[in-house]
């Protein structure tokens, strides 16, 4: 049996064993697990029907819905092989995935175009669209024969590498996050996060329904009021979210802590929570937060299991092993091997070996140290930057800005706003013909809505070494004494 079908028999399994218990609930809509399986299996039917036998690759990029999950689990149970993609990647980025990965087919929300064209069919009883595009596979290198779903991150090439992923790992990182943490079938879990990101797909895509838990889906913009009406509609056991919905809600004017009455689990992943965020949610809403660490290619690695503890990012979940290795330069980098590991990058053959110690470690780049089996991290080797979970290339941004009149050098480099949060922060160099707010139009028609730098700073010249490297040092302080010296605002906060 191909992977994509096996791990479609695996969810199938999970819905006739849990039958009429409400398996996903989206706005007004739930979907018991029967039905579910059954909505399932005829979605499946439909794509097969739509797609023939010769389309087996198919990308996702579509706003987390209920549709999203059938259509998900419709084409593994179909063994067709799904490719998770960003909702918000645009034609660039859908570009590269289609030619470097060979992927002919999309499925997309019809009320928007397909960023690429093409002419859209209908998926009978869905909202989403499926569009084929001409050109088939190409010479893009195959999908391993034991790959089930793909997913992305962004490499340092800066274009979006594709993650093979066996069944096996699937499974074995829904395992090891719901025996890791205690999820079971009382629970009900809001996830404010996309299914394209790891944060939602190593704890809710699967794991969820795995135990025969409930998984609620939030839509809409991320506010104070409305996580806090989503909470209180769903009667939510666990909070899944970024540090930014944290802040947020740390932040709210009128808090109703009474609406968090059900938490037991506010889960946060993707960066470091600020410390004072954290007391002021956990004293508000009277919810500890528990930390999470993991990676794209690994799955979940670590998880605080001990409410009392707020510092650090956990200790190993079940079949992780962690450690941290002296490096030359005096560092200690973080290195992880799991059972949920990617095979490889499709559109990066051989690199993610690369990326591997003689041990099978994964070298994450992150620096860090363990102290009684708990993790702390404390910064990173370089490479991209961690944007809210996303994983951000600067030389692709660089190489966006450089295409712009007027612009003759350009560094982006990660930032922290007034509340403490990363930003991306172009500086500039040239002929002064743009504006900011110009620079930042420009780059929202370019790329997709979180690569958009959130500070821009003009400067006479980037410094740069002998061999071309900015010197980030010396830039920085340029950076503040530009901002320092031009009291008006140098660029727009969020851009995005």
């Amino acid at each position: 049996m191909a992977d994509p079908r096996r791990l479609g028999a695996a969810f199938l399994a999970a819905c006739a064993g849990h039958g009429r218990r409400r398996a996903v609930v989206a706005g007004g809509d739930a979907l018991d697990y029967a039905r579910f399986g059954a909505l399932v299996r005829a979605r499946a039917r439909t794509l097969d029907a739509l797609l023939g036998p010769d389309t087996a690759d198919v990308g996702v990029h579509a706003a987390n819905s209920a549709d999203y999950l059938v259509s998900y689990y419709a084409l593994l149970v179909a063994g067709r092989l799904p490719f998770l993609i960003d909702a918000t990647f645009g034609a660039a980025e859908l570009d590269g995935i289609r030619r470097g990965c060979g992927v002919p087919a999309f499925l997309h929300d019809a009320d928007r175009p397909f960023p690429l064209g093409g002419t859209p069919r209908a998926v009978p009883g869905s909202a989403l669209a499926l569009t084929v595009l001409p050109g088939g596979r190409g010479d893009a290198p195959a999908p391993g024969p034991d790959t089930a779903t793909c997913r992305f991150t962004s490499g340092t090439t800066g274009a979006p590498k594709c993650l093979e992923f066996t069944a096996d790992a699937v499974t074995a990182a829904a395992r090891t996050w719901a025996a890791g943490t205690g999820l079971g079938p009382a629970d009900r879990v809001l996830c404010l996060a996309g299914f394209t990101n790891g944060l939602a797909f190593n704890t809710s895509l699967l794991p969820v329904f795995t135990v025969g838990a409930e998984l609620h889906l939030y839509q809409g913009l991320p506010t104070s009021g409305g996580i806090t009406r989503a909470v209180a509609r769903a009667a939510a056991t666990r909070l899944v979210a970024f540090p930014l919905a944290y802040r947020l809600l740390a932040a709210a004017p009128r808090p109703e802590a009474a609406a968090f009455a059900t938490v037991t689990r506010a889960v946060s992943a993707a960066a470091v929570l600020d410390p004072e965020v954290r007391r002021t949610f956990e004293a508000r809403y009277g919810v500890r937060i528990a930390d999470y660490y993991g990676i794209a290619e690994t799955g979940p690695c670590t998880y605080e299991r001990d409410p009392e503890r707020t510092e650090g990012l956990g200790t190993a979940l079940p079949g992780v092993s962690v450690r941290t290795v002296d490096l030359p330069t005096g560092e200690r980098e973080v290195r992880v091997r799991t059972d949920s590991m990617a095979a490889g990058y499709l559109n990066a053959p051989g690199a993610l070996a690369e990326r591997l110690d003689p041990d099978g470690y994964y070298r994450t780049g992150d620096l860090g140290r363990i102290e009684d089996g708990r993790l702390f991290v404390t910064g990173r080797l370089g490479g991209p930057i961690n944007l809210a979970g996303r994983k951000i290339d600067p030389a692709e941004v660089e190489r966006a800005l450089l295409d712009l009149d007027g612009i003759t050098d350009a560094a982006v480099f990660a930032d922290t706003d007034d509340n403490g949060e990363t930003v991306l922060h172009a500086a500039l160099a040239g002929t002064g013909r743009l504006g900011r707010a110009e620079v930042v139009d420009a780059c929202r028609a370019r790329l997709a809505p979180f690569k958009v730098p959130g500070r821009v700073t003009f400067l006479p010249a980037i410094p740069r070494s002998a061999v071309g490297k900015a010197r980030t040092t010396e830039l920085r302080r340029l950076v503040r004494d530009a901002r320092a010296a031009d009291p008006t605002p140098h660029g727009l906060e969020n851009p995005a």
